[in-house]
């Protein structure tokens, strides 16, 4: 059954009404206090269907991007960056080059964690900066997914921690941080908006190896704030004529329409948590290739286990739930730059800054 009502927090912990009518908690069988959840059995039992697809989906998160990138004709392979911030790929790190002249590809990492310099096992070919590089990391992560029956919602059975994803290869990754914005299209005249959801670099054709689809790219001057929206994830890139047009996902806002002037640019929304998301739609992670997202605080409680100690999901049919924190989608409306995350032991919820980094969890309708 389909997930309606409210969350609220009660006794240090959010749960949630359907309709008014069951507290979905898990909390059946252990009495605390007389009324409570155990002594009235109103806690509505866990019930879950693990499904078992074939495989892994390859997740690309972009994590860097820029024109000082550079590649030495080795084997093994050198990648340097005169910026000097290569130190986020680690070795052991599986690694996407993307908008280069010669070298994309998938590397293997053999030395990392230096900020000038890193070796892959792979060799790559000269090529002088130039054009903006934006370098991935990718994750296999199990096809495996979870259908709640009390929620109608699919989770992906495994989380981020077993993933080499992060700064530290650990699978966490940030909410948002926007010193992990990095430029793809400096400040100029000629980027537009074409309704209903375009993108437009006029005159931009050659840049079409900068974009990937799956990426969140965030635009910033333009008149309309709604289009210098925090990110909206591409879900298509067309070379039109001389022109470029990114197909921007428009689910979140409604871009408005704005001709090509002023100071504009593209920046790419690095490390982020939505990232994974959107590269779990574009790897059809447990064979959908739609609707993977961030959970929001409400379905993320309706998931946790009230009758155990500490609160989790069934572990079960989540054998690998990290023991930190993980990101729901949903914003402290009393301190924005925080969002919630599951914290502590009895189930509260903490509120953190988005610039953290920690585990993530993805969920779809089911």
């Amino acid at each position: 059954m389909p997930l309606h009502g409210s969350s609220a927090l009660i006794g240090g912990r959010y749960v949630v009404s359907h309709l008014g009518e069951l507290l979905v908690t898990g909390e059946i069988a252990d009495t605390y206090h007389v009324a409570d959840d155990g002594d009235l059995e109103k806690g509505m039992a866990k019930s879950h269907d693990a499904r078992a697809t074939a495989g892994t989906a390859d997740i690309d998160v972009s994590h860097y991007a820029n024109n000082q990138i550079a590649f030495a004709a080795t084997t093994p392979g050198m990648i340097t960056d005169v910026a000097a911030a290569l130190v986020t790929f680690l070795t052991g790190d599986t690694i996407v080059v993307r908008g280069s002249a010669l070298n994309d590809g998938i590397y293997a990492v053999s030395t990392g964690g230096v900020a000038g310099t890193i070796r892959t096992t792979e060799a790559t070919v000269l090529e002088a900066v130039g054009p903006f590089v934006s370098i991935a990391k990718r994750a296999a992560l199990s096809n495996n997914v979870v259908y709640d029956r009390v929620t109608g919602l699919l989770w992906a059975r495994y989380t981020s921690d077993t993933l080499k994803l992060g700064d530290a290869s650990d699978g966490e990754l940030c909410w948002n941080d926007v010193a992990m914005h990095f430029d793809l299209h400096t400040a100029a005249a000629d980027l537009a908006i074409v309704v209903p959801d375009t993108l437009r670099i006029v005159g931009g054709a050659a840049e079409v190896g900068f974009y990937t689809v799956g990426d969140i790219v965030k635009c910033s001057g333009f008149a309309n704030a709604v289009n210098n929206y925090a990110g909206y994830a591409v879900t298509a890139v067309v070379v039109n004529v001389g022109d470029l047009d990114i197909t921007l996902d428009p689910s979140n806002n409604v871009l408005i329409a704005e001709v090509a002037g002023g100071a504009r640019d593209i920046k790419l929304v690095c490390r982020s948590a939505f990232g994974m998301a959107e590269g779990a739609n574009v790897a059809a992670l447990g064979g959908y290739d739609n609707g993977w997202r961030v959970p929001n605080i409400t379905e993320m409680a309706s998931l946790l286990d009230f009758s155990l100690n500490p609160v989790t999901p069934a572990l079960a049919a989540f054998p690998s739930w990290p023991d930190g924190h993980v990101w729901t989608s949903t914003t402290d409306p009393s301190t924005v730059a925080n969002a919630y995350a599951t914290g502590a032991t009895d189930g509260t919820f903490l509120s953190t800054v988005k610039t953290a980094t920690e585990n993530v969890a993805l969920v779809r309708l089911g």
